[in-house]
């Protein structure tokens, strides 16, 4: 026997997972179309910024302005020294770097970073700031290890988005003249 209300809090799932992808894709439209880099899978193990973010975590980048940044927040940025790669860690101090804003930044693993970097961030280097951290989801796919921005999001939405029509179409359909 058909559950009506399994039926109906399943479709609400549905439409929520699809709602949410569907904002998840628009925001990273939005980032890359205004030059910013939305999503960043952590790929070192152990994670220059363990416990808060870890290997296979995915940080949600967002481009507050650079003037806006203060201590605490989590930001991703261009390796200074010019290496190749993004670093995310923390903001320890503001600092006037040649009469100009530059941040001091650490990570959080004090095993891996037991002191303040040996760089300047610069407004140049900056690209966003860490708005949110999703746990494990790097992990949904090893070719998004090490990789970031839209390679990250292309195959979640497909993912996501299949499971949800899969969801609709195992429905069955209602008989003409069944109450809802």
């Amino acid at each position: 026997m058909e559950n009506p209300r399994r039926n109906r809090i399943t479709r609400v799932a549905s439409y929520a997972v699809t709602i949410f992808l569907i904002g998840v894709a628009a925001f990273a439209l939005v980032e890359y179309a205004t030059g910013t880099q939305p999503f960043y899978v952590v790929g070192d193990n152990p994670s220059s910024m363990s416990p808060t973010l870890n290997y296979g975590d995915v940080a949600v980048i967002y481009k507050v302005p650079f003037s806006n940044l203060s201590p605490g927040s989590i930001i991703a940025f261009h390796d200074p020294r010019g290496n190749p790669g993004i670093i995310v860690h923390r903001i320890v101090s503001v600092l006037s770097c040649a009469g100009t804003e530059c941040l001091a930044t650490k990570g959080d693993n004090n095993a891996t970073n037991p002191t303040i970097d040996p760089w300047n961030v610069t407004q140049s280097d900056y690209i966003g700031e860490t708005v949110l951290v999703v746990p494990y989801l790097g992990y949904v796919s090893p070719a998004f290890w090490g990789f970031s921005g839209l390679t990250e999001l292309m195959p979640i939405s497909v993912v996501g988005i299949a499971v949800v029509l899969i969801g609709v179409l195992k429905q069955k359909p209602k008989e003409q003249g069944e109450l809802s």
